[in-house]
């Protein structure tokens, strides 16, 4: 099963990562590789293109960002090939536990078979 978690954090507390939680992530992220179970990663950094798609009837809006009223922002995403329900909620609060207070929304997602 493929689950797409997307990491948010409270933009008013988010603090960067400290070392030792970098090389501890690096240390989980080569480990769920090494074992297929994440198919792709990344994270969301300043300066990066932000923005806002949206349709209404016959007429799109473009929003550029950053969108600094909301709290709640997306610090990265990552695509994982788990068993079932309960490894996605293991890893995920494995992931937690390295980045500390935050929230991770899965979904489950199917790709179209291209062989």
């Amino acid at each position: 099963m493929k689950i797409l978690s997307i990491f948010t954090l409270d933009s008013t507390t988010a603090q960067p990562p400290s070392q030792p939680n970098i090389e501890r992530m690096e240390a989980f992220i080569a480990e769920l590789r090494s074992k297929g179970a994440l198919i792709d990663t990344g994270g969301v950094m300043d300066g990066l293109l932000e923005l806002q798609v949206t349709r209404k009837g016959a007429d799109y809006t473009v929003t550029d960002g950053p969108f600094t009223e909301s709290k709640e922002i997306v610090g990265g995403y990552a695509l994982l090939e788990v068993a079932d329900r309960e490894e996605a909620i293991d890893l995920t609060q494995r992931f937690l536990d390295i980045v500390g207070d935050a929230k991770c929304h899965l979904h489950q997602v199917s790709s179209p078979d291209l062989e």
